[in-house]
C-alpha cells in the first residue's frame, strides 16, 4: 500500500540527494494499515544514515523540506528530530547508524509494521514481511509495580493536603504522577486479565478501546475543574480505582499487598475530605 503524507515526497527528494543517508523507513501507524490513523496522525520516519551526526548536530536541513512551526531534539538510545511543519503536519525523524539494521530480524517496531521508502545498498532484502501484530511486553517486575503503588499513594497524601490548603495548581501537578501511575496500573491490569495479545498503546491512546467497561467509565470520572468539591470527588474515586486495580495485579502477580496501610492513608484522606469547609457549603 502507498503512504501519502504532506511533506513526504519533499522527504524523499532530499534523501535521494544525501549521500550520508542510505535507507528511509516509515513505521507507526501509517506503516500498520490499521484503523488507528486519521486527519491529525503524523509520520514517523527512519532515517538510515552513514553519518548521523551532521543531521543531529546543524538541522537547518529541516528548513529545506518545508515551513518549519517548532523542532524539538530528543536524544535517546538513538537521536531524534520531531517536527511540527505548518499547517500541523508532524513528522518525527529517527536517525539510525546502518550497522544498526539486522536485515534478517523484526524488531518490535517493524513487527508492528514497517514499510521501506528507499534502500540505495539494500540493506533490508532479507527481512521478512511484518505481520502486523503488537508484541507483548513481559509482566512487569514486582519492583517496578510497587513502586508505582508506593508512589501514587504518597502524591495521594499531598494532593488531599494541598485541595484543603486551596493549592489547587500544586494539586494538579501531583495530581499528574497519581494519574501517570494508575495508567501503569491500568495497563498492567489490563494485559493481566486478556485472554488474548493486547495493543495498551501509549499515553493513555484508545483507551477506550482497549480498558474493560468498568475501568474505563471509572476513568471518565477521575477529572475535575478548579473546584474543591470536584477535586475531591475526582480524588476519592480515584483511589477507589487504584486500590481495586492494584490489589488484582497484585494477586494475579502473587505477591504481598499492604492493603493495610494503604486502607488508612485512604482513611487520613477521606476524614480530611469530610472536614473539609466546603463539605458544610452544601448544606
Amino acid at each position: 500500500m502507498t503512504i501519502t503524507y504532506p511533506f513526504l515526497d519533499a522527504i524523499l527528494d532530499w534523501a535521494r540527494h544525501e549521500d550520508a543517508i542510505r535507507a528511509l523507513v516509515v513505521t507507526g501507524s501509517l506503516a500498520r494499515h490499521d484503523d488507528s490513523t486519521d486527519e491529525y496522525s503524523d509520520l514517523d520516519i527512519q532515517v538510515i544514515a552513514t553519518d548521523i551526526k551532521r543531521y543531529i548536530e546543524d538541522d537547518t536541513w529541516l528548513d529545506g523540506l518545508g515551513e518549519v512551526w517548532i523542532r524539538f531534539p530528543l536524544h535517546h538510545e538513538t537521536p531524534y528530530r520531531l517536527v511540527w511543519f505548518s499547517a500541523g503536519i508532524k513528522v518525527d525523524f529517527n536517525f539510525l547508524a546502518c550497522d544498526a539494521i539486522q536485515g534478517d530480524q523484526l524488531t518490535d517496531e517493524y513487527t508492528r509494521g514497517y514499510q521501506i521508502l528507499l534502500d540505495k545498498d539494500d540493506l533490508f532484502h532479507d527481512l521478512p514481511p511484518s505481520p502486523r501484530s503488537f508484541p507483548q511486553p513481559p509482566p512487569p517486575a514486582v519492583a517496578e509495580v510497587q513502586a508505582a503503588i508506593n508512589e501514587f499513594w504518597f502524591e495521594a497524601i499531598h494532593v488531599a493536603q494541598f485541595i484543603r490548603r486551596r493549592e489547587f495548581w500544586v494539586v494538579k501537578h501531583r495530581d499528574w504522577t497519581m494519574k501517570s501511575n494508575l495508567l501503569r496500573m491500568v495497563e498492567w491490569h489490563t494485559r493481566l486479565v486478556s485472554n488474548e495479545p493486547i495493543n495498551t498503546w501509549l499515553l493513555g491512546r484508545r483507551i477506550a478501546h482497549w480498558a474493560d467497561e468498568n475501568t474505563y467509565t471509572e476513568v471518565q470520572r477521575i477529572w475535575a475543574g478548579w473546584d474543591a468539591l470536584a477535586l475531591w470527588e475526582a480524588l476519592l474515586i480515584q483511589l477507589e480505582l487504584f486500590s481495586r486495580l492494584s490489589l488484582e495485579l497484585a494477586n494475579g502477580l502473587q505477591f504481598t499487598y499492604d492493603e493495610r496501610r494503604f486502607r488508612d492513608i485512604n482513611a487520613y484522606i477521606r476524614q480530611l475530605w469530610r472536614d473539609d469547609p466546603a463539605n458544610a457549603s452544601k448544606d
